[in-house]
């Protein structure tokens, strides 16, 4: 099954928030520990993050990581197989590196370039596709899921 757009914003958001918060944990680590260990805490905090964030949870669950795991969505080769850990781990850096590198221009585009197979520009490149681990009706793809209905009074 097709994961939503929303589903795959929400597991990256979830990852960069993550990261996120730990470069806000790891920006006061100078003036708390003045001289050579607070510069070097502020990057291994920081890049511990990065990496325990965005590629350590591939070494743990094949093709997802935390927000990809929240949001019950994988990577998954175009056939539909697990996908070796090198091809996830290169195209999760290229998809980084480009968002990084264009001010995260990529992902917007990337995003909005979406096919209808659920594949982005990455996905193309490295032959992989996402798919949704969630059972859902045809009913619930137009009008919601039970559970949103009930909150809606529907």
């Amino acid at each position: 099954m097709i994961p939503s757009f929303e589903k795959r914003v929400r597991a990256f958001a979830i990852d960069t928030s993550a990261v996120m918060l730990m470069l806000m944990i790891a920006y006061p680590m100078p003036q708390t520990f003045p001289g050579a260990l607070g510069n070097t805490l502020v990057y291994v905090i920081g890049l511990g993050g990065f990496l325990g964030f965005y590629l350590l949870p591939y070494l743990f669950s094949s093709g997802q990581s935390f927000g990809k795991r929240i949001q019950k969505i994988k990577i998954v080769d175009v056939s539909g197989k697990d996908v070796p850990l090198w091809r996830i781990l290169l195209r999760e850096v290229f998809k980084l590196a480009m968002s990084i590198f264009t001010f995260g221009i990529y992902m917007v585009i990337s995003f909005f370039i979406l096919s209808d197979q659920s594949r982005t520009i990455h996905d193309y490149i490295f032959k992989t596709k996402m798919i949704d681990l969630e059972k859902r009706t045809e009913r619930d793809h137009y009008f919601g899921t039970t559970e949103s209905l009930k909150k809606k009074g529907l």
